[in-house]
């Protein structure tokens, strides 16, 4: 395979997680390079614990369809029970009784969409290609309860899959004004010669469950030739037109 792969990530609920610990579970505004990374680990039916090298080779581009909301759910556990049914501490104990319940909070983006190249070496694509029509594992968007509402794999085995983000369909609909509003790119390579990253973020997989930090730039665009399409079927209507006009 040449080229790249064209991702399409949406649902209800995602989260891609960032710097957290157990009470406080944050999310990043779009999907990370770590989650991107077990997304695919998980249709290619890998473990947690195992060596995802070859998918620290890919390389993502991210635009953002829609940037959705962040929203938190509020969690309580072990909350009303007796002290051995409470949840253990790290040494396998049990706290003080009365301390028992965990609270935690769990941020979410809500009504996201994001549509995704991704480049790399032809074979880690290929197979990658492969899991994400058949996968494994059910694929999830950050979390295991973050189902995807639309099919993940848009388009195999594309030519220039980051100059094609400036000509695919917007999952969104254009606002009652009329005025188009720019779209959202995240790079993970200098867009143009010499750019300086806008941000860093400690989101690259790195061996034992560890994370190292990555530059990141960030731009705002007008897309002229990709028409906003709305939601839903009429995204998916407009996408399979598209896809059509272009085999053709």
């Amino acid at each position: 395979m040449s080229g790249g792969l064209i991702l399409h990530l949406s649902g209800p609920l995602q989260s891609w997680g960032s710097d957290a610990d157990f009470e406080q579970r944050t999310t990043h505004r779009w999907p990370t390079s770590s989650g991107l990374t077990g997304l695919l680990a998980c249709c290619l039916g890998r473990p947690r614990d195992a060596d995802n090298t070859d998918l620290a080779d890919l390389s993502y581009t991210v635009r953002v369809d829609r940037p959705g909301q962040r929203e938190m759910d509020f969690h309580t556990i072990g909350g009303g029970y007796p002290r051995h049914l409470t949840p253990p501490t790290a040494d396998g104990k049990f706290r003080k009784l009365g301390e028992g319940t965990i609270l935690t909070q769990r941020w979410y983006l809500t009504d996201a969409a994001f549509t995704v190249a991704v480049t790399g070496p032809p074979g880690t694509l290929a197979r990658c290609a492969q899991a994400l029509q058949r996968p494994r594992f059910a694929p999830y968007l950050g979390r295991r309860a973050c189902v995807p509402d639309t099919p993940i794999l848009v388009c195999a085995d594309v030519t220039d899959p980051v100059a094609e983000l400036d000509r695919l369909p917007l999952h969104r609909a254009t606002p009652r004004t009329g005025d188009r509003e720019p779209v959202t790119f995240l790079y993970d390579a200098a867009p143009e010669p010499g750019a300086l990253p806008d941000s860093e973020i400690r989101d690259q997989p790195a061996p034992r469950r560890r994370f190292t930090v990555r530059p990141v730039w960030e731009r705002q665009r007008q897309l002229p030739h990709a028409e906003d399409a709305g939601r839903g079927t009429a995204w998916l209507t407009a996408l399979t037109a598209y896809r059509e006009a272009t085999a053709a």
